[in-house]
């Protein structure tokens, strides 16, 4: 009980000893030599502040395609040298160190240059900053950064992107602030850091650059678009409304649900190059393949459409009609050669053969042709657009 009571009366005559200490070392500091926190902390005015920069990031929220915008929640380590924050431990109880707010210090005007919103001062009063006893000072102000990143979809959804956080200081230029690289590799992740649903962090990298008389440096993060989702909800959906749209062949000319039927095909591309639409950047200097192929469908299912019409006027005909085209003899000799029945007659001259076949089986005959030729030509247009996409943004993400 003794042994608690003196430790007790210790540990607190410690901590009275440490606030007076602190106290008087507030009181030297900004009475007794008056600081100034607008002034330039050199006693040398001519002299260069050295900064050292890092950025941390604890969290990718999240990047918006359309307006351009990276949004990611993290802060910065900020440190630099005071000559006129200095002290003698041993004159105040061996006190190493000290928080003050930043707001009663000078510090540096660095701002998110590229920021998405207004100009704003980084951290807060809320925020203290680190005062060493040799002048050492520690600043590490907390920011949700919205920051302007350009984006180039055209290989959506294998894309990947590379945005930029362009700090600098603002006012000051390069004699009196240099601003320079803490970790080279570039951000620092926290280890806790929550991943993102649709973006994946590839890699980092950093440098320090010089714009006119500013001193800059500069953060890049790559990331990599997940496609899964984008896969299941918009690109498999498109690829079985393009077999749809084929098999309007495989529907009967004369039946009244085909015209309803091309229709219906044509108006849900116009839906889904809508949708991809506003996912999508309104830009011009980059477009989606699948923005292409979109349109190239629509174009397609338009012939269709027109291809329909015509062959449900064609088929309300009475009569007959000759073919002389060798592929399409060996078409309608395979199909009677599978039928039961036909009511066409084959005639024969000294010079050619000419089959005659009804209207409907004309209109059959084209049809059969039709979709075997779009199915080819959608099959090699998917496949050879599918390994462009992913070759193409293997093949730039490796020369970068």
């Amino acid at each position: 009980m003794l042994v608690f009571i003196i430790c007790f009366f210790t540990v607190s005559f410690s901590l009275c000893q440490n606030s007076s200490d602190f106290k008087a070392l507030k009181k030297e500091l900004f009475f007794t030599k008056e600081y100034d926190k607008d002034s330039k902390p050199v006693k040398d005015y001519k002299s260069t502040i050295y900064v050292n920069v890092e950025l941390t990031l604890n969290s990718l929220i999240t990047l918006d395609e359309v307006q351009q915008r990276l949004t990611t929640i993290g802060y910065l380590h900020i440190s630099w040298h005071d000559e006129f924050l200095t002290w003698d431990r041993k004159q105040y109880g061996d006190l190493d160190y000290i928080y003050l707010p930043q707001s009663s210090i000078w510090k540096p005007d660095i701002t998110l240059q590229d920021s998405y919103t207004e100009m704003e001062e980084l951290g807060s009063d809320l925020i203290l900053a680190t005062i060493k006893h040799d002048g050492s000072v520690n600043w590490t102000p907390f920011q949700v950064f919205n920051s302007y990143c350009p984006v180039s979809m055209t290989f959506f959804p294998f894309d990947r992107q590379t945005c930029e956080f362009v700090f600098g200081a603002w006012s000051m230029q390069m004699n009196d602030i240099s601003l320079l690289i803490t970790n080279v590799s570039g951000i620092a992740l926290e280890r806790s850091i929550k991943e993102n649903t649709i973006w994946t962090i590839v890699s980092t990298s950093v440098k320090a650059t010089q714009y006119h008389e500013e001193s800059r440096v500069i953060f890049s993060i790559t990331l990599q678009r997940k496609p899964l989702y984008v896969m299941m909800h918009l690109v498999l959906p498109l690829v079985l409304l393009t077999l749809l749209n084929l098999f309007t062949f495989a529907i009967p000319a004369d039946s009244g649900e085909r015209m309803g039927y091309t229709v219906t095909v044509w108006l849900s591309f116009g839906v889904f190059l809508t949708l991809v639409g506003q996912s999508l950047p309104e830009s011009s200097e980059s477009i989606s393949f699948m923005d292409i192929f979109i349109v190239m469908q629509l174009f397609q299912s338009t012939l269709v459409v027109l291809l329909s019409a015509v062959l449900s006027r064609l088929i309300a005909r009475n009569g007959q009609t000759f073919i002389s085209s060798c592929l399409l003899k060996r078409i309608v000799t395979y199909k009677r050669g599978k039928s039961v029945s036909t009511s066409s007659e084959i005639k024969k001259d000294e010079k050619e053969t000419q089959i005659y076949i009804t209207w409907k089986e004309y209109v059959s005959t084209i049809d059969f042709c039709v979709f075997w030729c779009l199915l080819s030509i959608c099959i090699l247009l998917i496949t050879a657009l599918s390994f462009y996409t992913v070759y193409k943004a293997e093949y730039t993400l490796s020369g970068e």
